[in-house]
């Protein structure tokens, strides 16, 4: 009998200690985005929202289609060979630049938070071989959101930026009750940009890649803006 409780002990203590920290519990999360760019590739055909295209693209003659992703809505399309020269050059710098695998960790006890930024992707890399000349390097750089000291530390190889949390905080407008749908503005070099936002209502609001809010309560789960779109892979607590 002594030996069957001790067993039972053994494996209660196992159960306990062996499971992954709790939301009450844990002192780091761990997640994962991926970021893309709004310019698809499929079958030598380029889709993009006609806005952008026209942006991007000016004098670029396309026709429209429905979108392959997204059977409610209608994009331009061309065919990816004729892009040539100055446009080829443009258009693969446009995908390298907007593509990111994105590690963050987030520190409770040092209220920090490390995004390791890695640009590229096998697939990416695929089609930038097939269909631009240019040469794409690896790239990666740091960026750490310090919740204590409220300052974003941004590390490029040759140079980095320091900015306060005032200089770059945006406010979500919420469309739903629930304040987990909305949109926010903010303004860069390219003018006036409006972006839309989705929170995920299961993790707090330190699961986000740099960009910070003044009045989510949640994990940012996808922002989509008219050039890329990021998205949350995976959580884990530790």
């Amino acid at each position: 009998m002594k030996t069957i409780f001790l067993s039972l002990v053994f494996i209660c203590y196992n159960i306990v200690f062996s499971q992954p920290a709790s939301l009450e519990t844990y002192s780091k999360i761990k997640f994962v985005y991926e970021q893309t760019s709004n310019f698809y590739i499929e079958n030598d055909q380029l889709y993009a929202d006609t806005l952008l295209l026209k942006m991007e693209f000016p004098k670029l003659k396309f026709s429209k289609t429905v979108n392959p992703q997204d059977s409610t809505k209608m994009v331009g399309l061309v065919n990816i060979k004729s892009l040539r020269g100055d446009y080829n050059r443009k258009l693969g710098g446009i995908l390298y630049h907007s593509t990111h695998i994105i590690e963050g960790t987030y520190d409770k006890i040092e209220q920090k938070t490390t995004l390791f930024y890695e640009r590229v992707n096998s697939a990416s890399n695929e089609i930038l071989k097939r269909y631009f000349k240019d040469y794409y390097p690896p790239f990666s750089f740091n960026v750490i959101v310090d919740y204590f000291k409220n300052k974003i530390y941004t590390n490029y190889p040759s140079v980095n930026y320091e900015e306060t949390f005032e200089s770059k905080m945006n406010k979500i407008t919420f469309l739903n009750d629930e304040k987990t749908v909305g949109f926010y503005s903010f303004e860069n070099k390219k003018g006036i940009n409006t972006d839309e936002i989705i929170l995920n209502k299961k993790h707090g609001n330190k699961i986000t890649p740099h960009i910070i809010f003044s009045n989510n309560d949640f994990a940012v789960d996808k922002i989509t803006s008219l050039r890329d779109t990021i998205k949350l892979i995976s959580v884990t607590y530790e």
